[in-house]
């Protein structure tokens, strides 16, 4: 029987430099949700605003970071499941309900959904890296057509064909944090906190699944689920995005792999980039007629990418879509049917000084 997220489900958002995409997305939940609670680590809030009426916002004295931002919402919840979200997750469909209504028949604790990188629902983004939780899982590799000894960028592209192709709720190692429904009434009933708060940020959530695989509980992904994850676009804290992760990875392999983790295997993606240099206005590529897929990533190494289906002559950025990747370098290639890679650009987004955004 279906329950209810309206009368079961606390959404938590932890903002940091967000007030507006946390405005937007309340705006576009409250009425899915039990509750809303905000756990303010960046102090930019007003509760008083229109905006966050109805919702509790909750402002710690500094920023504890973003695990235990959601532990200290979780204690302070009633209902049963938590909805944990970025500011910058949108929810499409009747994702909530897919999600509950997965977490209820298959009795999983912690369910999510797959990801877009734009509106449209165009770009496909893959499964989270979690390195290197997921190396431990034969079946997440696709055995057939990989040679014994694939690279890096092979076992990524065969990771995301394997992620979309699903149609039913599946288990996977590691599920983003940008989006997840936890069933809270089972980690009060395992004496678990949600998450570990000796990372502050990042890996809080490869290190979540990686406890629940330890309790023999498989994270599931619900292959219907759909939402929109603007990636990239939260702010840069003080101590960087780059130092952080580093700090949570060197904690992470520690619990983990004290005798060191299993070794990656290497990339040896070679390719020659078009170079279409800076651009304040979306490009429009023109494609063979053998390309299915077009990648985009923001290392020329594309372990981690987003794909699109392709529909030759051309391939156009919406507005929207250009106006939602942040200023910077990106890379992309074309695909065949089988895989091959066919062509390559790069280019540097530049918005033009005073332009909206």
């Amino acid at each position: 029987m279906d329950l209810s997220a309206q009368q079961e489900v606390t959404a938590v958002i932890v903002n940091y430099g967000s007030c507006n995409d946390t405005a937007e997305l309340i705006s576009t939940i409250k009425d899915q949700v039990n509750s809303i609670i905000i756990i303010d680590n960046s102090n930019d809030i007003d509760p008083a605003s229109a905006e966050f009426e109805n919702t509790t916002v909750i402002t710690p004295s500094e920023n504890i970071g973003f695990g235990a931002a959601v532990n200290l919402a979780a204690k302070q919840t009633q209902t049963r499941w938590l909805l944990i979200l970025n500011p910058d997750v949108r929810l499409q469909d009747n994702c909530l309900q897919l999600l509950l209504n997965a977490s209820c028949q298959l009795n999983a604790p912690l369910c999510g959904p797959r990801f877009f990188w734009d509106d449209g629902c165009t770009l496909q983004l893959p499964p989270a890296l979690g390195h290197p939780l997921w190396l431990l899982s034969d079946r997440h590799i696709p055995n057939k057509n990989l040679t014994d000894s694939p690279d890096l960028g092979t076992l990524a592209i065969a990771r995301h064909v394997r992620f979309w192709k699903e149609t039913a709720p599946f288990s996977e190692p590691v599920l983003s944090g940008a989006c997840l429904l936890v069933d809270n009434q089972w980690f009060r009933q395992h004496k678990m906190p949600v998450f570990d708060e000796d990372f502050f940020l990042y890996y809080e959530d490869t290190d979540l699944c990686g406890r629940l695989m330890r309790k023999g509980v498989m994270p599931v992904c619900v292959a219907e689920a759909k939402a929109v994850h603007y990636w990239n676009q939260s702010a840069e804290p003080p101590e960087s995005k780059a130092s952080l992760m580093s700090a949570s990875e060197k904690i992470f392999l520690k619990k983990y792999f004290p005798n060191g983790p299993p070794p990656l295997p290497r990339s040896t993606q070679q390719a020659e980039f078009t170079d279409l240099g800076q651009m304040s206005s979306a490009p429009e590529l023109l494609i063979s007629d053998d390309a299915t897929h077009l990648d985009i990533g923001v290392q020329d190494d594309f372990i981690v990418f987003a794909r699109a289906e392709l529909k030759p002559p051309a391939f156009i950025f919406t507005q929207p879509m250009w106006q939602r990747l942040r200023d910077g370098g990106y890379y992309l290639r074309t695909v065949d049917q089988s895989g091959q890679s066919l062509n390559f650009w790069q280019f540097e987004k530049q918005t033009p000084e005073g332009a909206l955004t």
